[in-house]
């Protein structure tokens, strides 16, 4: 039975057990991309999973990193995913422990070794890319929204719509804009909910031993509240 608009749903803080279900997610939501292709062509997918979950730790262990999680209320099962940076600045304290045990401390210092044989040509030419426009537009008190994922199957139910809320809530009441990119599917919803696009890139990944190219948008969402 398909997921309705007045399906129980739950946002809460993700602990580090759940990181393994996130990647999951994530993995089922962007399935097809030119950068997926062509970073983790031939790769095994086990192997792909255990790389994005031990790489996700390094988020984890971060204190402006906000994960949460999208549980389905009755099922309990997780369902989609985002990940918010929010400069301490703003004073929103995770309401989970971002202590890691001592084993993922060491998988997280050492994540390379997890990797599979990936296209590293074309996994660094993205980070590259990010770090960049992020130096040209972010601001030190921008919040980033990283990361928003749902399931194929529990989309266009109002639950992307839920995580934005509650990161635009966060950012009026601290008068802080919200920064992020997006590929250009996304961003007819993003200019919706009140962010502007400041810039396109595209991303040629025959650069670097890939197949195709892909667009982005960065987009910017400026406060709509009077602050605190």
């Amino acid at each position: 039975m398909a997921p309705t608009s007045s399906m129980p749903f739950e946002i809460k803080y993700a602990n580090a057990s759940d990181l393994s279900a996130l990647v999951s997610i994530k993995i089922r939501s962007f399935p097809s991309s030119n950068y997926v292709r062509s970073t983790y062509k031939g790769c095994d997918p086990l192997a792909v999973h255990t790389f994005k979950t031990v790489s996700s730790l390094e988020y984890f262990a971060k204190s402006e990193c906000h994960i949460l999680a999208g549980v389905d209320s009755e099922a309990g099962d997780i369902i989609a995913y985002s990940r918010w940076n929010i400069p301490a600045i703003h004073g929103f304290e995770r309401a989970v422990d971002t202590n890691l045990s001592n084993e993922a401390q060491a998988q997280m210092q050492n994540m390379w070794a997890y990797s599979p044989k990936l296209n590293k040509g074309t996994y660094m030419f993205y980070e590259e890319i990010i770090k960049r426009s992020r130096n040209l537009h972010l601001k030190e008190t921008d919040i980033v929204l990283e990361l928003l994922c749902v399931l194929p199957e529990y989309q266009r139910i109002g639950i992307g719509r839920a995580f934005l809320n509650w990161g635009t809530e966060r950012a009026d009441a601290s008068n802080a804009r919200i920064y992020l990119e997006a590929t250009m599917e996304g961003v007819p919803v993003y200019l919706k909910h009140g962010w502007k696009i400041v810039e396109e890139i595209q991303l040629d990944y025959t650069e670097r031993g890939g197949e195709g190219s892909q667009k982005f948008a960065l987009m910017i969402r400026e406060p709509q509240g009077k602050g605190v």
